[in-house]
């Protein structure tokens, strides 16, 4: 494992990224006024520790206020920006275009509803990696992984006139941004199919920041040939990965486990071991990640986070798409029916829906336009994935603690080195809500703008709203 490494802004801990989604911790520095992917995984660079870690509190102490030039002198540990970027193209050119069709995303979702729209209709699907969604990694139980791949880049081929790459920025009153290579498209359009798909959220425990933690996601893209690995779950995501290694076992918390049918059966014929564990730590050793339960100990070279799939709220929120909490999946999500619908504007589908299996997101999105779908949907909801409960199940009152919580601290907020064990002080003294955590230690505020640790702590807060996802969603120099 030999990923880059830098040392956070207060704390000056070791850390590196978890997932390479554009706006994510870590997955790019400001060094000497130039920007740097750590996606690229071609940074490397030793550092000497030396820093003094606190508390977000010291922002709020009355002594230090009598203090001014000593606040001044060390503000460089608590604002995390950097001193200079330096200028890197001339400005971006800004076009307005209308559309009758946008689709943003282009995972297996995004290609269902592009394969159902017709080539009169002018159509447009943005997204910042198309081809990385055609690879599927592991055998799906309705489909050749082979075929459906084949068929998914057939759809990109015969579409490429429609495609483009770009960043969602966000919802502007002329229409919905994108920053791409060369400009800012502003694109007002009839239909909206949202299909950016969702995240894996890291679980909270000690060394939850340590390099080497990954996503599920991170390692499917660069790392799926490493077998010296860890699994944290607790649901079908993370099982997917396990039927080609020959250690198999999954650390759980709470003894919670999200299985749909098919995968509960795959997990005993497998034969995997479930550790669960409510005292999690990982800590480096060397080369190795020291992971320790209550009863075990393991050493690995990684460990693979896959907890639940969590819709990307920043996104639906932000282009006006209302959310609520669940407290059974403790996921955040977006309001739409059984069809993917939020109004006749707006549909959602595949990963926004909190669908894992990459088959049934297709079918999703081919949903949203054609009704015929709609039964064999259904069907793929019930047996392939643990959401189908959600939509059939709402009058179930049953709560759930979150799945999140492997112990009982962590970083919750890496950008901004924000503790769980801070978190209980804001807690005891009356904040407990996401937003006033967010104003009392300034979780949420740091580079990656909550699209981490808003939702875990809301997870562990029961909170039933987030934070405000303002435009624009991801940095833009201007």
């Amino acid at each position: 494992m030999n990923m880059p490494v830098v040392l956070s802004k207060k704390h000056r801990r070791p850390r590196s990224f978890k997932d390479c989604e554009p706006g994510l911790p870590y997955t790019e520095i400001i060094n000497n006024g130039k920007r740097i992917n750590l996606c690229n995984f071609n940074y490397h660079k030793k550092y000497v520790k030396i820093g003094i870690p606190f508390e977000n509190d010291i922002l709020h102490n009355k002594v230090l206020r009598k203090f001014p030039k000593l606040v001044k002198f060390y503000s460089r540990h608590i604002i995390n920006l950097p001193n200079t970027i330096e200028a890197e193209s001339k400005n971006k050119e800004v076009e307005f275009i209308n559309v009758q069709n946008l689709i943003i995303g282009s995972g297996t979702a995004g290609l269902g509803v592009l394969s159902e729209i017709d080539r009169k209709e002018r159509t447009i699907l943005i997204s910042s990696d198309v081809e990385s969604n055609t690879n599927i990694e592991y055998p799906l139980p309705q489909i050749n992984k082979d075929e459906f791949s084949k068929l998914l880049k057939n759809i990109i081929k015969e579409n490429q006139d429609r495609i483009l790459e770009g960043i969602l920025l966000g919802k502007f009153d002329e229409g919905i941004g994108f920053l791409t290579k060369n400009k800012i498209l502003v694109i007002r359009a009839n239909k909206i199919f949202l299909t950016t798909g969702s995240r894996y959220i890291p679980p909270l425990f000690e060394g939850n920041d340590t390099p080497g933690l990954i996503s599920k996601n991170l390692y499917l893209r660069h790392m799926k040939n490493e077998e010296d690995i860890v699994t944290i779950g607790n649901s079908d995501d993370i099982l997917k990965i396990l039927s080609n290694l020959k250690k198999r076992r999954i650390l759980i918390t709470n003894g919670i486990l999200f299985l749909s049918k098919y995968y509960r059966e795959l997990m005993n014929e497998l034969g995997i071991e479930i550790i669960k564990t409510s005292d999690l730590k990982i800590h480096r050793e060397r080369n190795k990640l020291r992971i320790t339960t209550e009863e075990y100990e393991f050493y690995s070279n990684i460990a693979i986070y896959a907890i639940v799939k969590q819709p990307k709220i920043d996104h639906s929120s932000n282009i006006g798409v209302p959310y609520s909490f669940d407290n059974y999946y403790h996921i955040y999500m977006p309001n739409h029916n059984i069809q993917g619908k939020f109004n006749e504007n707006v549909y959602l589908a595949g990963g926004m829906r909190g669908i894992s299996d990459e088959y049934t997101s297709f079918i999703s999105g081919r949903a949203t336009l054609n009704e015929k779908y709609l039964d064999e949907l259904i069907y793929n909801l019930r047996e392939y994935t643990y959401i189908y409960n959600y939509y059939y199940q709402k009058d179930n009152n049953k709560r759930n603690p979150s799945p999140y919580i492997y112990g009982n601290n962590g970083y919750v907020c890496e950008c901004e080195d924000v503790t769980l064990k801070e978190i209980m002080k804001q807690v005891k003294r009356g904040f407990n809500k996401v937003e006033h955590i967010k104003r009392t230690t300034g979780l949420g505020t740091g580079e990656c703008q909550g699209k981490f640790c808003t939702y875990s702590l809301g997870s562990f807060l029961n909170d039933n709203q987030l934070i405000t996802f303002r435009t624009p969603l991801y940095r833009l120099v201007i």
